[in-house]
């Protein structure tokens, strides 16, 4: 059950995985070295064996928070739009 009292898959039911933090998991932050690249967007189903392989679920707060290392490129996508 979400916090607004919507039942939901288990998919919902993640928690951030940032160590020490218990909130709720609703942004997916995907890494790709090669191209120095982040994508935040919103949640993924994981894959069948766990995460999907360079992908975190992380809270509002810490996928917002979330810059990479310097010079890498950021996109963030939220549904209707993308911004880079």
């Amino acid at each position: 059950m979400r916090r607004d009292g919507d039942t939901l898959g288990a998919m919902d039911d993640r928690t951030c995985s940032r160590p020490g933090c218990r909130r709720y998991a609703d942004r997916t932050v995907t890494v790709d070295y090669a191209a120095q690249l982040l994508v935040v967007g919103p949640l993924q189903q994981a894959s069948r064996q766990g995460a999907i392989e360079g992908s975190y679920a992380l809270c509002e707060p810490h996928a917002d928070r979330h810059a990479g290392p310097t010079g890498w490129q950021i996109v963030r996508y939220e549904p209707g739009h993308a911004s880079l």
